[in-house]
């Protein structure tokens, strides 16, 4: 009979760990910033060691990195096949996460520390924004594939046209945490599109 496996090197890293630690870094991200974010601050907030931390993400710019990208886990509704209903369940998923976790003022603190880092917005890009904004775009591809929009759409600009309005309409103080804001704003990028 094999002897049971000790501890020590080599040894599978455990997953209640990690997200402890990457949910204590998202929370600390939009509370204090990048600047004031310590690994030593997350590991306290996470209720692990330090080196547990720094075992799994060296640095900080690759703990905030996967912060950013663990906040899309589980977050993608199915699409029904329909671009108006899937592009509406994009941009309302999107929105209920930026509010849960404070998305917005994620990315500020990040933009703010980019002249500082040198990095920050490139992570951010990687981990969170090109990822999600691929979403919306399979979803428009679909709908020039299936006839719903025109075949020379500029995929990437109807893409910005939706997600960036989330951004547009923050920045500017209008409400977007109505049930109805979702729809409004596919609707009337919807509109323009399919009426160029």
């Amino acid at each position: 009979m094999d002897p049971a496996p000790r501890p020590g090197r080599g040894r599978t890293k455990d997953r209640g760990k990690d997200e402890a630690v990457l949910d204590a870094t998202v929370r600390l991200l939009a509370t204090d910033g990048v600047a004031r974010m310590s690994m030593d601050r997350v590991a306290a907030a996470a209720g692990v060691s330090k080196v547990t931390v720094y075992s799994r993400w060296p640095s900080k710019g690759e703990l905030v990195g996967a912060a950013l990208a663990h906040l899309r886990l589980g977050r993608v509704p199915e699409p029904v096949g329909e671009v108006r209903t899937d592009l509406i369940a994009l941009l309302e998923a999107m929105r209920e996460q930026y509010v849960e976790v404070g998305a917005m003022s994620i990315l500020g603190t990040c933009l703010a520390d980019e002249p500082g880092s040198g990095e920050l917005l490139g992570i951010v890009r990687e981990a969170t924004l090109l990822p999600r904004r691929a979403l919306f775009a399979a979803v428009i591809t679909a709908g020039v594939g299936r006839g719903e929009l025109e075949p020379d759409l500029d995929v990437e600009a109807a893409t910005s046209l939706v997600v960036g309005t989330l951004y547009a309409d923050h920045l500017a103080g209008r409400d977007t945490t109505t049930a109805a804001w979702p729809a409004a704003v596919v609707d009337l990028a919807l509109s323009g599109l399919r009426n160029r």
